[in-house]
């Protein structure tokens, strides 16, 4: 970094000034001389780089270093300086150091000393450099963390969201829990005309039914018991913008027709009032449910779900795109060491290779809190499986029989689903031992919905129930 630092040497004495640019020169350093506090300003002020470090002698005609240092560091906060004298005193220092000085040396000065705290202040400035890289790298991975896959089936995906993003129509999002609906939600509003205006998230599954309404459509004072004020709901709040309702199929069927008129006119009725309050909003749904299965069943309002089901995209289950896990899995490691400030981390090809042919039944949600722990639990600077699954001990690895299969020349494709298919069972089992038999907490901690691990729990032949102590 040395040859990009740029050092201003401001000092009368012609000796220590000429002696400073020459030592400074030969460690590499861009260095300029100017033998008062008014050439210096001019410096500074016509510099278009910018000077990183000043070296400022404390006694000089004119302004003197101490009154240069109070200038400077009202107008150029990032530069550091360091206060040269020949009369050091402890209230000089301490009036340097007030000002903002980093440092402080007597004349005559040792090189090495001169050196040394130069090297502190050369290696603050790349730490902070790093951390301004470090800030708009996080930005451009949040941005391309809400859809990230080079799978055929995510190339779709993405081509969709080109295309429908700028026509301002209602759109219904399908796909399992944790496949990323409310990032592709998020992506199709920032590539959007309303990008600018609010995106409004309402989670309806955590919503109970007899707040949702208030929640949707807000209320005026006194619309019910401690209603002591008026409120706005989520449609009021996405007004000119794009209003995102995840997992709309939760939403109970005495709501649905409201809904319905608010959708259809852009309009709705707040709780407790009579006059209708009009809206320019987006819509963007999303489910986890068949909502088609629901409407034969009379679960949803048919007119609703094709008020909804102007454009609908289905997003793939991580198992249906495998290619892409492991470029998900370094992002989440990317992403992570970044966030939680940490040195880089090693993700061996053995581990890579057992995340790629794990199934993820909570897809890119378990994927990015097992990433999460991996790099978390890492040690020796090395991912592991055992962070990856903790169910899993070194007591109890996943074992598996290959000899059958190979009597039976099965293909590697073949092999390999069996092997997962195992490796699934037995983490399970694991899991649901830890917590118990427990499906609430043992969904928590895999990163999934309740009535998906209850549906893998099924599919696998486990049943809760044996766990329970």
């Amino acid at each position: 970094m040395t040859e990009n630092f740029k050092v201003l040497i401001v000092d009368d004495e012609d000796s220590i000034r000429k002696r400073c640019i020459r030592l400074l020169s030969r460690q590499g350093y861009a260095v300029v001389g100017a033998d008062n506090s008014s050439t210096a300003l001019k410096l500074l002020q016509n510099e278009r780089t910018g000077f990183d470090l000043l070296l400022v002698d404390i006694r000089m005609p004119g302004m003197d270093g101490i009154q240069l240092l109070k200038k400077i560091k009202t107008q150029m906060q990032s530069i550091e300086i360091i206060i040269m004298t020949g009369y050091a005193t402890v209230e000089t220092a301490i009036k340097a150091m007030k000002y903002g000085a980093f440092d402080y040396l007597t004349k005559p000065f040792d090189k090495d000393e001169l050196l040394n705290i130069i090297d502190k202040i050369v290696e603050i400035k790349s730490l902070q450099q790093e951390v301004i890289e470090l800030k708009s790298q996080l930005t451009k991975t949040n941005e391309k963390q809400m859809v990230i896959g080079n799978s055929p089936a995510m190339n779709k995906v993405m081509r969709i969201i080109e295309k429908v993003s700028p026509v301002d129509s209602n759109i219904l999002i399908q796909g399992e829990s944790g496949t990323g609906k409310g990032f592709v939600a998020n992506a199709i509003h920032a590539k959007s005309k309303r990008k600018k205006q609010p995106f409004v998230v309402a989670d309806c599954a955590a919503l109970s039914d007899n707040i949702l309404e208030s929640e949707l459509f807000g209320h005026v004072k006194g619309a019910y018991t401690g209603a002591h004020t008026a409120r706005d709901g989520y449609f009021k709040k996405a007004n000119k913008g794009t209003l995102f309702l995840d997992e709309i199929g939760e939403v109970p069927l005495n709501l649905q027709g409201k809904l319905l008129r608010a959708v259809q006119d852009q309009a709705f009725v707040k709780l407790g009032s009579t006059e209708a309050t009009k809206v320019d909003t987006r819509i963007i749904v999303a489910t986890n449910r068949n909502l088609e299965e629901m409407v034969s069943k009379g679960e949803f309002r048919e007119d609703l779900f094709y008020r909804l089901n102007v454009i609908t995209l289905s997003l793939p289950a991580l198992r249906e795109r495998r290619e892409d896990i492991s470029l998900l899995a370094r992002h989440f490691l990317k992403w992570y060491t970044a966030k939680l400030n940490l040195n880089p981390l090693f993700l061996p090809d053995e581990v890579l290779e057992i995340i790629v042919s794990h199934d993820w039944p909570g897809n890119i949600r378990e994927l990015e809190n097992a990433m999460q722990r991996a790099i978390v639990l890492a040690e020796n600077k090395t991912l592991s499986i055992e962070g990856l699954f903790p169910a899993r001990t070194e007591k109890d690895p996943v074992r598996f029989n290959y000899s059958d299969l190979f009597k039976k020349k099965a293909s590697y494709q073949e092999i390999k689903r069996e092997v997962v298919k195992n490796f699934t069972k037995q983490y399970l089992t694991q899991c649901l031992i830890f917590h118990k038999g427990n499906i609430t907490n043992a969904a928590k901690a895999m990163g999934m919905r309740r009535t998906s691990l209850q549906r893998l729990v099924t599919q696998t032949g486990l049943g809760s129930q044996s766990f329970k102590n």
